[in-house]
Parts: C-alpha cells; structure tokens; sequence
C-alpha cells in the first residue's frame, strides 16, 4: 500500500477504538434507561415507554460488533474484511439516521408517556401494589405527583422515601419534603435531557458514521488495488 493508504489504514484503525467507546455508552446509556423504567413492576404503560432505550441499547450493541469487525480489518489490512466493513458502516450510518429523526419526531409524545406514566404510578400508588412512588421518590430525590401536597389530598402523611429513607413508615421532616420538587416534573427533566442527548449525539455520530464510511470505501479500494498490483 502506499503512504496514503497506510495514514488511512491507521487513521481508521484510531476511528474504530473510539467507535468501540461510543458503543459501550450507548449500552449504558439505554441500560440506565431501561432500570428507571423498569423498577416498577405490573404497569401495563411500560411497554410502550420501553421502546426508545431498547433501541438506543441495541444500536449501541450493533456499533460495537461493527467497530470490532473493522479493526480486525483495518488490523490484517484485508481488502474483503475492511469493504464489508464499510458497507456494514453504510448501513449503520442509515439506521442511526432513522433513529434520530424518530427520536426528534416522537420526543413530544414520548415525554407526554412519561409523565402519563407517573401519572399511573400515582394513581396506582397503594399497599396492594408495594406503593410503587417509593421507588421513584427514592431515585429522583423528589415527593408526590405535582409536590408533597399530594399526600394531604389523600389524607395520608408524607411517607419517609420523600426524605430518601427505604422505609416509607419512617417521619419526614417538613423541611426536607417541602423543599423536592413533584415526581413528575423530576423524571420528566431527567427524560428530556436524555432525548436532548440522544438527538444531538445522534446527529453527530451520523455525520462521524458518513466520513468513516467513505474513509474505510476508499481504503478497501486501496487494497484491493495494491493486491491486484502484487498479482
């Protein structure tokens, strides 16, 4: 291979280690997803809320095979490995673009699920189901549907998982519940900010998925070039 080639055999190698990084964040990032949603049990709305992080998880998983295939081809300098390579970048490039503009379509919607969700949750919150608002009181620092006054309007005292205690029999000092914010805005931040992740960071890693596709074609063509000329 020539000079050119060999700067893009390493540029492409170095491309690929970062890929393999941006995979594993992407499995993390739709794992935490997945168990905050999944900590409540029996709720008929989370398999609809489901979709989104079980996409994210696996195109984070499919990043990551694809990276490990191109460094093994990019590392043996195989003509074959690094153009199937760059077809299986093509075709991932067109998935996370897909995904993007369906999680930038369907963000208002999915938000709208989320605070449904708390929504359920609230209305579900009693000793038959485990008080499930225990759990997301206890993750999100926060008290209530809309704020702690919620607990009055039942007639109930405000339980000690609004003051970050397990055992929700356990007094909560009315400094300390007074001042958290409801659930429902809480965990409804906490999805906006993600969705705002994964539509920017998804825009970028589409751009980024284009050049290494063109980088590994060009390469690929390369070796197949310096084969033939070997012949």
């Amino acid at each position: 291979m020539n000079c050119l080639a060999g700067l893009l055999n390493i540029l492409l190698y170095i491309i690929n280690i970062v890929f393999l990084v941006v995979g594993i964040l992407l499995i993390v990032l739709g794992s935490i997803m997945l168990s905050h949603i999944n900590q409540f049990n029996g709720i008929e709305q989370l398999m609809d809320t489901n979709v989104i992080p079980i996409c994210i998880t696996v195109l984070g998983v499919l990043i990551f095979i694809v990276s490990f295939f191109g460094c093994c081809g990019t590392w043996r300098q195989n003509a074959c490995l690094t153009g199937t390579y760059a077809t299986l970048m093509f075709i991932l490039f067109v998935l996370q673009l897909v995904l993007t503009c369906w999680v930038a379509v369907n963000r208002q919607s999915f938000l709208q699920d989320m605070r449904d969700l708390v929504n359920t949750i609230w209305d579900e919150n009693t000793s038959a189901n485990g008080y499930p608002m225990g759990a997301l009181e206890l993750t999100f620092d926060c008290c209530g549907d809309v704020n702690y006054s919620d607990y009055f309007t039942r007639g109930q005292t405000v339980p000690g998982t609004c003051c970050g205690d397990t055992n929700r029999a356990q007094s909560c000092p009315a400094d300390i519940y007074e001042s958290r914010e409801g659930c429902n805005q809480k965990f409804t931040s906490f999805w906006t900010d993600n969705t705002n992740i994964i539509r920017w960071a998804g825009l970028g890693i589409c751009i980024y998925e284009f050049l290494v596709f063109l980088l590994a074609a060009v390469l690929a063509n390369s070796m197949r070039r310096s084969n033939a000329g070997m012949a």
